[in-house]
């Protein structure tokens, strides 16, 4: 259900989640550390730069680091702009009116896994990535 782009997404996030709220990450060593083509998660970082999910430094000193403490940073936060989640509230096979007046036919079982989908993304945040905590 995440794309690739998703999925690196996720990952420099619980590598950031690690960071010091002092520090900051260079681009080619999150790169390498979350095994993601340097080029293409630069273009993620700006992007999640101008969300306002992660500050950009240049320079010797520069790199990433997040914008706000991890367990105030969530996967649905960071996701959406690149998995376009309000989409999901579309009908699956396009059906225009569905849910109302009348559901298509899929339409009761996909709500349900659509929602608790979307409720894991909103409740899980960047901590949560790196916590060896069970909930």
């Amino acid at each position: 259900m995440i794309s690739k782009t998703g999925l690196y997404v996720i990952r420099a996030l619980a590598a950031l989640a690690k960071v010091p709220e002092d520090a900051w990450l260079g681009t080619a060593i999150l790169a390498q550390d979350i095994d993601a083509p340097v080029n293409y998660l630069s273009k993620l970082l700006h992007i999640l730069a101008r969300e306002r999910i992660i500050l950009s430094q240049k320079g010797v000193r520069g790199g990433v680091r997040l914008a706000r403490p991890a367990k105030d940073v969530t996967l649905y936060d960071a996701l959406e702009p690149f998995e376009n989640f309000s989409r999901w509230q579309e009908c699956l096979l396009g059906e225009a009116g569905c849910p109302d007046p009348e559901p298509c036919a899929i339409h009761a079982r996909w709500s349900p896994v659509r929602d608790q989908v979307l409720t894991f993304l909103r409740e899980t945040t960047a901590a949560d990535l790196v916590s060896k905590k069970t909930k």
